[in-house]
């Protein structure tokens, strides 16, 4: 009877325990997926994504990505001036604890997709010194933890849209060298 008393927690506690890395394998495993997804849409012009971003090395030592220590995900895109081009595929939402995204000095092109409005947890992002038109998503006024936001050097257009005075953590917004309209609101 007293060895069932003791066997009993054991097994809850080993079960919870695989649970818990079955959760992170999964987890690190959607961010690998995303990754790729990413690497096969874009152009790397310089191929340092393709000489790298394989799944024969670990997610977390692949060129421009940080992980956390605590999940062992996603949680910084760094790649910065690496030569990349095209448009910015939709997957990159899927990184849901990423908090730095800086993609600038590349040849990305086109609009921002709506599917980075899911990066709930962003405090920095930089698209600083690309190509990238359209108007400024709405989107991102929901990203409520951004603290600087880069949209220098593109093709934006049309005013600065009303969410982004929702962002009350914001403390740096860089939006000059476009072909935006409008007033700035008193209360920036």
């Amino acid at each position: 009877m007293r060895l069932s008393f003791f066997f009993v927690p054991m097994l809850l506690l080993q079960y919870s325990i695989a649970s818990l890395a079955m959760t992170t394998l999964s987890n690190l495993t959607t961010d690998q997926s995303t990754l790729l997804t990413f690497k096969a849409r874009v152009v790397d012009y310089r191929s340092v994504l393709t000489n790298n971003w394989s799944i024969s090395y670990p997610i977390c030592t692949w060129i421009g990505i940080s992980c956390g220590s605590r999940h062992q995900r996603v949680t910084a895109l760094n790649l910065s001036d690496i030569g990349l081009g095209g448009t910015i595929p939709p997957h990159l939402g899927n990184l849901t604890v990423l908090v730095s995204l800086d993609v600038s000095l590349n040849n990305f092109h086109g609009r921002l997709p709506n599917e980075l409005g899911r990066l709930r947890r962003l405090r920095f992002i930089s698209f600083t010194l690309n190509k990238l038109s359209g108007s400024i998503p709405t989107w991102i006024g929901i990203l409520s933890k951004l603290q600087m936001l880069s949209l220098r050097n593109n093709s934006f257009t049309g005013p600065i849209p009303n969410s982004l005075f929702n962002l009350s953590m914001l403390e740096m917004l860089k939006a000059k060298d476009n072909i935006l309209d409008g007033n700035i609101p008193s209360r920036i």
